[in-house]
């Protein structure tokens, strides 16, 4: 399922950078900084070619680790040089660090994970983060998985129900800070979910 992803992700690499570079960052990711330590470490999981999100966050002075599964993508994000920042391919189910994070963004990326690794997910972002660390992740919030598609290329997706969500976050030792369904916003458009939590 990863090898999917991953392929389809390369395939439209192109389109997707020539997409991205007219946006703006997300408004709920410019309001999310202001909870964040000036400086802090942060893993942008699912980074893609870095923009607009990891641009915008070494611009803020941050200090941005990117991972992605496609190579593609990493190389776009290499290429911006950012101050502070790195990137590198890996697959965000199976990461593990011994630095520790201020925050995790995980936007447009958890509902790539296999259906059997969606639980999983919140232990390995618990595991990266200080205490005290933020969390921010957009998902689905239908239990499942579906295949949809982008660029006339097939992309996996899956998601556990909102309830279910909110109680691996208590279980992993998140507080969850804000949890909105049906998120709407101009320079986002519209999500199932939006979440922020902070680990305890």
């Amino acid at each position: 399922m990863v090898k999917s992803v991953r392929d389809s992700y390369n395939k439209i690499c192109d389109k997707w950078s020539d997409f991205c570079e007219g946006r703006k960052v997300n408004k709920c990711i410019a309001d999310f900084v202001g909870l964040l330590e000036p400086r802090c470490k942060i893993l942008d999981a699912g980074c893609g070619t870095g923009y607009p999100i990891a641009a915008f966050l070494a611009e803020k002075g941050f200090r941005v680790t990117g991972i992605d599964i496609s190579e593609e993508m990493i190389k776009r994000a290499e290429s911006l040089n950012l101050t502070d920042a790195c990137f590198f391919v890996e697959d965000i189910s199976e990461f593990h660090s011994d630095e520790k994070y201020g925050a995790v963004i995980a936007f447009d990326s958890l509902w790539h994970i296999e259906y059997g690794k969606q639980e999983e997910i919140y232990k390995v972002i618990a595991s990266v983060l200080e205490q005290g660390g933020k969390f921010i992740f957009t998902h689905g919030r239908t239990d499942g998985e579906v295949t949809g598609t982008m660029y006339g290329e097939k992309f996996y997706n899956s998601a556990l129900d909102g309830e279910k969500v909110r109680r691996l976050l208590t279980e992993n030792g998140f507080e969850i800070l804000s949890f909105t369904e049906d998120y709407k916003e101009e320079t986002t458009g519209n999500r199932d979910l939006l979440v922020i939590a902070e680990k305890k």
